[in-house]
């Protein structure tokens, strides 16, 4: 054996972990290489920084900072924030701590920070999926920090779905455990950054019927929500105004897609606004149907929850949330992408989810940020129902399979 090869095989314990030399190599290189490739397009201003986090920068400067919470927005130009409060504190914190720095720099950065938060988190899922593959959790890390749709979504776009993932991540790590508290705490704080956590909440309702999760644990997501809301309120905002925030979320757009592969790109976009408000309640109740018949199906089958078929679940609800829901975003398939990466690491017949995965996306991306050649949307529309239905189709087979072991054991 070569002496460099005995040099990477050095092995170094955590506990019950197992690490090499090569393994601490490659994530140092791995992580200085993912924040090089952030950094590369930190000079990058998309429309949304421009229109809306470059304004609530300035406009927290201009209030003083912690003045800005108690500001309502949309009454005066002095606050046009249309988040909830959570996303807020940061930008105030932001504020204090800005010393000189560009605020586009600071928005992107702390995005970028959760990135790797979302990096390790996945990388802890998959090593309790892989029943404790340190490599595949490396490699889950690793997804992570290179995928391009996490890239463009916090260092290109500074956008910040991955604080809100961060959290669901969290949280799935604890159901996965057992701690029905912390799981539904981890999922009220991802609720208090962005309404799109509700894309979870099928996986949970699916985990309490199926005897994995005490649903009186519930109640934190109020109790906390209610609390996250208490600096806002003591800055001088209207209780009334603050809770009403999610509400004035969802009343504030009206097109149907909006840029995301769904069903309703079949439809014209033409259509008159009092059409269109008809057609997305009745996608709702379409949507909240679809779910009553899959949760039904899967609490009267007997089978193994095992935590590759919790994976499965995640993805395939999440994706039908996006696909069947009006008025859904190209990100909002941000978190099921995600853990396509660990979905991918169960086997390699199902790399190819995690590929067209993120050949959808970056394409609706780049319509978005660069102006890209695609045009018409209906195609991918199919794509993405094609990658629903072999995702539901597998988690059909693990359903059988599981049931099969069951009653031969």
């Amino acid at each position: 054996m070569r002496t460099i090869d005995k040099v990477f095989d050095l092995e170094f314990k955590y506990g019950k972990i197992t690490i090499t030399f090569l393994d601490l190599l490659a994530l140092m290189v791995m992580t200085t290489v993912g924040l090089m490739f952030r950094f590369s397009l930190y000079d990058l201003e998309s429309g949304d920084y421009v229109k809306a986090f470059a304004d609530w920068m300035k406009e927290c400067h201009e209030a003083g900072g912690f003045a800005y919470l108690g500001i309502k927005p949309g009454v005066s130009d002095a606050s046009t924030f249309d988040y909830n409060c959570m996303f807020q504190y940061l930008i105030v914190i932001l504020h204090y701590i800005g010393g000189g720095v560009s605020d586009m720099y600071l928005v992107k950065t702390l995005s970028v920070i959760f990135d790797f938060v979302c990096a390790v988190n996945l990388a802890r899922i998959a090593f309790i999926v892989t029943d404790g593959n340190i490599r595949k959790a490396f490699m889950a890390y690793f997804g992570v920090l290179c995928l391009p749709t996490v890239v463009l979504n916090s260092a290109g776009w500074a956008q910040n779905d991955s604080i809100y993932t961060a959290f669901i991540l969290l949280s799935l790590i604890h159901v996965m455990k057992g701690n029905d508290f912390r799981a539904f705490l981890y999922m009220s704080i991802s609720y208090g950054f962005k309404q799109q956590a509700i894309f979870f909440m099928p996986f949970l309702v699916i985990m309490w019927l199926k005897n994995k999760l005490k649903i009186r644990y519930i109640l934190v997501m109020p109790v906390f929500h209610v609390v996250s809301l208490i600096p806002s309120a003591i800055a001088g905002r209207s209780w009334g105004d603050l809770l009403g925030i999610y509400g004035n979320q969802v009343a504030m757009f009206t097109r149907l897609s909006m840029n995301y592969p769904s069903i309703y790109t079949i439809i014209t976009s033409d259509l008159d606004k009092s059409i269109r408000l008809l057609i997305i309640k009745a996608g709702v109740m379409a949507t909240i149907l679809i779910f009553g018949m899959i949760a039904y199906y899967i609490y009267r089958k007997d089978f193994e929850i095992t935590y590759k078929f919790m994976i499965t679940l995640i993805i395939f609800t999440a994706e039908i949330c996006c696909f069947c829901l009006p008025v859904m975003h190209e990100r909002y398939g941000y978190m099921p992408e995600l853990l396509a990466v660990v979905y991918a690491l169960t086997s390699y017949k199902r790399l190819p989810v995690c590929a067209f995965l993120q050949v959808i996306s970056m394409i609706t991306y780049t319509r978005y940020l660069f102006g890209s050649t695609v045009t018409i949307l209906w195609p991918l529309t199919v794509a993405m129902l094609v990658i629903i239905l072999t995702v539901g189709y597998d988690l059909y087979r693990q359903m059988n399979s599981s049931g099969k072991e069951k009653q031969n054991s």
